[in-house]
């Protein structure tokens, strides 16, 4: 269950930048998750909504968008979207993707009241 650490850094830094930003409550956190990071968007949303109940963000909204896995192969040049997450083979030859994208989890954007 890694959400509740991810959800628990999430309000963390979200409180951080609405303190160093004089905002008196957070109404929105918008964040990117990888289709490789495997978090489970239901269960990072309920322990992002269990974190905020005792503070500025309480009722804050969580937005999350899924980024695509995407690799590229250093044998034959095949660059696009991952088709077996656990594997992580080319389509093409079969070599081993190297990742280019969908593996993280970010902090995008937040809405704030002044």
């Amino acid at each position: 269950m890694h959400e509740l650490s991810i959800a628990t850094d999430l309000v963390n830094t979200a409180l951080k930048t609405a303190m160093d930003n004089h905002a008196r409550k957070v109404i929105s956190v918008s964040v990117e998750a990888g289709e490789l990071a495997m978090v489970n968007p239901e269960q990072l949303e309920f322990m992002f909504d269990i974190l905020i109940e005792d503070n500025m963000m309480k009722g804050a909204k969580l937005r999350i968008e899924t980024v695509p896995a995407v690799g590229e192969c250093p044998n034959c040049g095949y660059e696009g979207p991952i088709e077996d997450r656990f594997a992580c083979s080319c389509p093409k030859c079969g070599m081993t993707l190297k990742i280019k994208a969908g593996r993280d989890i970010c902090l995008k954007n937040m809405e704030l009241e002044i």
